[in-house]
């Protein structure tokens, strides 16, 4: 709770002082001195906030531990008056157990602890789940024209770092971020990005540090990772530049450098514009480790030395008014496992469903078809989602590192948002199952919580 007393003190500070003035204060505002350019941006600032109330549960197959939990929080903000461009912000959050699993006792079947609902907490410690408080915000912005920066803490959106705001609070990032758009229309985007708090978690850690917060899986040789705390690295350098042809053809290019770790490369095409009924994307990754993974020998590095691998994903939507399809593929090759840390974002491929990633996998064939109804009554909001995902073998460690087996999955997520008087509530609903796709022999470690399983999320969220 000390990042909340901290913000909100710092808020109050000038009533408090108010109240308590001695020989020492700063003497009170005199009504015909001419108002301080620092004072006037900041009493005419904006305070923002958001409560949410999660609830969630998961149903497992046979004797496999079933789990809830129901969590309330929210987040309190200020922003300054923007002066000659420049913006202060200021917020922090806070996480309340409601009712809630026992969350420290392991399935007696597997030894494995809850994969989703402690995500409503903090991943890191099991038994923190009341109280938990951390900074979120912390930041001095420029905006002007085309052109923005943000020095501090900060919310990042881009296909690799991005909230995957699918718990209690976002993944942020901490460093210097610049975006620029050319006259001509180019966009443009650099930065370097130091530390990170991930989503789950309630400290802000390195980056390097940072990726092994969420569980790690097994390494090429099939023995658990080893990696978490022996890696180095000086941070995420980051650069992109979008443009658009002739209005129907958008390419977007994507470099995401892990010093000494690993770099990912991205390019994406967007074939289409807001007058055509459809629109035609793909994309391409490539990664490759760098050196090998701060000095490490292959059995404890993120990345073995010298590996890399490719990615395919393309989609193709039509949009019939309010009703719009989608049919998406993804391909990852038998190169290599396709690597990117979770506590940073969610995967950038077409075929990403909820409460699954294809991350650390390699040989992957995944197909999935979304469905989605728009004002169905005012405010309304439906998508039905079904996917197929092939896998290699869960015992094939090369290329699957959470031994995960072949699966499909299908899901119903549902959004209501209130007009009027109510407008800033939103009330959301997601309904999935999962079942294993191949009829095969499976060990209660591969299906808990990850196939033959049920899983439910009623979310409710105030923004003001």
């Amino acid at each position: 709770m000390r990042g909340v007393v901290f913000m909100l003190t710092l808020l109050g500070s000038t009533t408090l002082s108010r109240a308590q003035h001695d020989e020492l204060d700063i003497p009170e505002k005199d009504s015909t001195v001419k108002e301080t350019v620092l004072s006037d941006i900041m009493r005419k600032g904006k305070v923002e906030g958001r409560f949410r109330q999660y609830s969630m549960a998961t149903i497992n197959q046979g004797e496999l531990t079933d789990l809830y939990a129901i969590a309330f929080g929210g987040s309190l903000g200020f922003g300054s008056e923007r002066w000659k461009g420049f913006q202060f912000k200021l917020s922090g959050g806070y996480t309340f157990d409601l009712v809630t699993s026992d969350l420290t006792k392991p399935d007696p079947s597997t030894g494995q602890l809850s994969r989703y609902e402690l995500g409503l907490f903090d991943v890191t410690d099991p038994r923190k789940r009341n109280d938990v408080a951390y900074l979120q915000l912390f930041q001095l912005n420029y905006a002007r024209e085309r052109t923005r920066i943000v020095f501090g803490r900060q919310e990042l959106n881009t296909p690799f770092l991005n909230p995957q705001d699918g718990r209690m609070h976002p993944s942020l990032f901490e460093g210097v971020w610049g975006a620029h758009t050319t006259k001509k229309g180019t966009h443009l985007e650099v930065g370097w990005l130091y530390k990170a708090s991930p989503r789950s978690t309630a400290s802000w850690y390195g980056i390097a540090e940072s990726m092994s917060l969420y569980p790690t899986g097994v390494n090429v040789f099939g023995k658990p990772n080893s990696y978490g705390p022996l890696l180095r690295s000086a941070g995420i350098f980051a650069a992109n530049i979008d443009h658009h042809f002739a209005k129907r053809l958008k390419i977007s290019a994507w470099d995401l450098y892990v010093e000494n770790i690993f770099n990912t490369a991205l390019l994406q095409a967007d074939l289409g514009k807001k007058e055509q009924r459809w629109m035609l994307s793909g994309q391409a990754v490539r990664q490759d480790a760098v050196t090998n993974a701060g000095g490490l020998n292959d059995s404890a590095a993120y990345m073995p030395a010298g590996s890399s691998s490719w990615a395919f994903s393309g989609r193709f939507r039509m949009d019939h008014g309010r009703f719009r399809w989608q049919a998406n593929y993804t391909r990852v090759t038998a190169r290599g496992r396709y690597l990117m840390p979770r506590e940073w974002g969610r995967d950038p491929f077409f075929t990403f469903l909820p409460r699954e990633r294809n991350e650390g996998l390699g040989d992957l064939h995944a197909a999935t078809l979304n469905l989605i109804w728009r004002d169905l009554l005012p405010g309304l909001r439906l998508q039905t989602d079904g996917g197929v995902y092939w896998l290699p073998a869960p015992t094939n460690a090369r290329l699957n590192k959470y031994a995960m087996p072949s699966y499909t999955q299908f899901d119903v997520n549902a959004q209501y948002q209130f007009q009027g008087g109510w407008k800033g509530l939103v009330i959301q609903l997601l309904y999935l199952v999962k079942l294993p796709l191949e009829d095969v022999a499976l060990t209660p470690k591969q299906t808990y919580n990850r196939v033959d399983m049920h899983h439910l999320d009623l979310i409710i969220n105030y923004t003001f």
